[in-house]
């Protein structure tokens, strides 16, 4: 708005309504002050249409509905809503006036509702007829209100340069608007039943009767609204006791608050102790600073305690220098923001600020007497331009803010170096941080970034304390992370980058495991979506106890890697993994897997006693591979894949229980396709009966293996053709294995190489084999 819309008179303008029409004696910045108003009339409304509904349910309860006078409170409705949602700014001069015009108009509707309804309560009754005639005062007022709303939005479509919080206030005020159509159409579905039966009881009469006082209170209210309009159109200065008297006479007077539209200074340092009441006051009655270049700066002594308990908006500059004043309902700064007095930096309301903020480190002092910047809580901020810690001309670097003697520290926007070494919380409210950040809190125990998602150029450096809880729990983008001191160490969203911590307890649910992080102290870890060739945990070598790898769930890993990790207890893989090698774990006692892995080994892990394996084989592969050796420990094995290219299970030589059944499915007709199975070296036992030979009066009786083990595998032999392809190898043995009832010990090799009899067994088929080499001798399994 131009500035000479706004300068009248310093007198108080008043809108004045006379016989139904409303009159303005002044434009744009009366109108303007319609909406601060409008704020602090909020709660009355709010008030008056409680009471309002509750007159309306009461009447509701008696009567029933017409469909055609519901379809009017629909639109009726709809046209508010309409109107509602077209609010983008504050209006101009020549647009409120047409506002005003149409609020009075409005206001002579309702006079005559409410005649009809003192018509209808003088009588008692409600006759159709005069139902019929409430109903129609009631489309016209309908009507009246589509024609604002559209003229409302096209007046409203152009405010694009209004502050939110005058936008919000106005806002409000359309929402009071909402609740009294929502009355009106409580009131129209009353008066749908009197409609039909063309008569009311006294009772309804009486609720009638109400619900036109309450109207009439709308009115008036209405017409108070619209007659306190307060604005100062000059610079307002304020540093003595005289002018202290001056502008007490112009501010203080004003009933409801009002607003100042040019600069607004005031220094209370010559200010007596007498005239602080009067000067409060005037501070109290102050709702925003506008205008184009205002400021607002105000310099205080100790125990002056100043309260701006209405302002909430302030279009240009800020500034408080001195000792803090009371703001706390201040919500938007359109330019720079000083802050440099005693104490800890609050606000709790303050939502933007439309330029820099400059919080000021203030040290502490015994001459005068100062606590100096003892925290700093400012959570919801969004500052436009960068933030400083030091004043104008101190030397002060943007982004890079230190308090020396602050415990505590929230903040959202424009940092990117925080040092507090005192500090034992600290909190950043801030997605993106464009520049990264770096965090020096040595003895924080709260380090909270739960609202970073990105930290690129320079990522993320926190050093804090050793227990501290470090919360980044949406960080996915980083080029690098660096703790110091936190032993916990979780990032359940990063996707990527160099991870340098000494923290013992490390969860990384989705980082890719491409650059490797360096985790010198790690004894728990967890990594999530790798996507790497090959993943060696041998990397942590030195201090890791647990560790849980998980594969990008969406490619497959080359090659996870667990060796010669001299304190590694325990190992969880989730595939998607082509291989797995578990090898030569001196401490390892429990392994678990699932997901895809196609080739499992286990080797040389001296104490493990038992794996939980639940992976499944690749589709698309070769078959699935699952090596078993040489762990001295081991007692039992259940395989959990299928579509086997190789089964080894050797060398375990305390092995006592195998189960091979989710092998069900050979692998097909392919070029190449073969199985291999190799079973011996364990302690898996089974009993052997002996073949016994025909004879003239007795029949051939086949020899017999009965083994729990290897029937577990006996169905899926079965399913292999007698000739390749695809191909089937089998090198299987039992350890011990006793002879019917014969007691003592053998190898199945040994068995099978003494039973004379046995037709399955010749002479040819013996030599220089082990075991089981066949599907027939497979067959005689039980």
């Amino acid at each position: 708005m131009k500035t000479r819309d706004f300068i009248y008179s310093s007198k108080t303008t008043k809108i004045m309504k006379t016989g139904g029409t409303m009159n303005f004696l002044k434009k744009a910045g009366v109108i303007l002050m319609v909406v601060a108003v409008f704020a602090s009339s909020c709660n009355k409304y709010a008030d008056d249409f409680k009471q309002l509904n509750t007159k309306l349910d009461a009447l509701a309860a008696q009567v029933a509905g017409v469909t055609t006078l519901s379809a009017d409170i629909t639109a009726l409705k709809a046209s508010v809503a309409s109107l509602a949602t077209s609010i983008s700014g504050l209006p101009t001069t020549g647009s409120i006036a047409a506002l005003s015009t149409s609020l009075g108009a409005l206001s002579t509707k309702i006079d005559g509702i409410t005649t009809t309804l003192n018509t209808v309560a003088t009588a008692g009754t409600a006759t159709k007829t005069v139902v019929d005639g409430l109903k129609t005062d009631l489309a016209t007022l309908l009507a009246k209100i589509t024609t604002d709303n559209a003229a409302m939005k096209t007046q409203l479509t152009d405010l694009g340069t209004s502050n939110a919080a005058q936008t919000a206030q106005l806002t409000t005020a359309l929402a009071n608007n909402v609740t009294l159509a929502a009355a009106i159409a409580t009131l129209q579905t009353s008066l749908n039943g009197l409609a039909t039966t063309g008569s009311g009881t006294d009772a309804t009469a009486v609720t009638i009767k109400g619900l036109q006082l309450m109207l009439n209170a709308q009115k008036v209210q209405l017409d108070q609204l619209l007659a306190n309009s307060n604005m100062y159109n000059a610079a307002v200065q304020i540093t003595t006791d005289a002018e202290v008297d001056f502008y007490f006479t112009k501010i203080a007077i004003w009933p409801q608050g009002g607003m100042i539209n040019a600069n607004l200074t005031i220094i209370t340092t010559n200010i007596s102790a007498g005239k602080l009441a009067d000067l409060r006051t005037i501070c109290n009655n102050i709702i925003a600073v506008i205008g184009s270049g205002s400021a607002m700066t105000i310099t205080t002594k100790s125990g002056d305690n100043l309260v701006f308990g209405k302002l909430t908006t302030i279009t240009g500059n800020y500034s408080v220098t001195g000792f803090d004043v009371d703001d706390s309902l201040l919500s938007s700064v359109g330019g720079n923001v000083v802050w440099n007095y005693d104490g800890a930096y609050t606000s709790t309301t303050l939502a933007t600020v439309g330029g820099s903020l400059t919080l000021v480190a203030k040290a502490a002092s015994t001459t005068p007497v100062l606590v100096g910047t003892t925290s700093i809580f400012l959570p919801s901020v969004a500052v436009t331009g960068s933030v400083y810690d030091a004043g104008t001309g101190a030397g002060g670097t943007a982004g890079v803010l230190t308090y020396p003697i602050a415990t505590s520290v929230e903040l959202s926007g424009g940092v990117t170096s925080l040092t507090v070494v005192k500090a034992t919380n600290v909190k950043l409210n801030s997605a993106k941080y464009p520049t990264g950040l770096t965090i020096q809190a040595p003895l924080a125990t709260t380090v909270d970034l739960a609202a970073a998602t990105e930290m690129t150029t320079l990522g993320l450096t926190v050093t804090a304390a050793a227990t501290a809880n470090l919360k980044l729990d949406n960080l996915a983008t980083a080029l690098f992370v660096t703790t110091v001191g936190p032993t916990t160490l979780t990032a359940p969203k990063l996707t990527a980058g160099t991870v340098t911590a000494n923290a013992t307890t490390v969860a990384l649910a989705k980082h890719d495991g491409v650059i490797a992080p360096v985790l010198s102290a790690v004894t728990s870890l967890t990594m999530g979506a790798i996507n790497k060739a090959a993943f060696n945990l041998a990397n942590y070598n030195a201090t890791l106890l647990t560790a849980s790898i998980t594969a990008l769930s969406t490619s497959t890993v080359a090659g996870v890697t667990s060796s010669t990790n001299a304190t590694l207890t325990g190992l969880t893989l989730v595939g998607p993994m082509v291989s797995a090698v578990v090898d030569d774990q001196t401490k390892l006692t429990s392994l678990a897997t699932s997901g895809v892995i196609n080739s499992l080994t286990v080797n040389s892990c001296d104490i493990i006693t038992g794996l939980t394996l639940a992976h499944t084989h690749l589709i698309g592969g070769t078959g699935s591979v699952l090596v078993v050796t040489s762990n001295p420990k081991l007692t039992g094995l259940v395989s959990s894949t299928d579509y086997p290219a190789a089964i080894t299970v050797t060398g375990n030589v305390l092995l006592t229980s195998l189960n091979l059944s989710s092998y069900v499915t050979k692998l097909l007709v392919a070029p190449g396709a073969s199985t291999a199975i190799t079973i011996n070296g364990n302690k898996l036992s089974g009993v052997y009966t002996n073949a016994v030979a025909i004879t003239p009066t007795t029949p051939y009786i086949e020899s017999t293996i009965t083994s729990a083990d290897l029937h577990t595998l006996k169905a899926f032999v079965a399913t292999y053709p007698a000739t390749a392809p695809p191909a089937l190898v089998m090198n299987i043995d039992l350890d011990l294995v006793t002879l019917g009832s014969v007691t003592g010990n053998a190898t199945l090799t040994a068995r099978m190489n003494g039973d004379t009899a046995s037709a399955v067994f010749t002479a040819a088929s013996k030599t220089g084999v082990v075991g089981i080499v066949n599907k027939a001798e497979m067959a005689l399994v039980q």
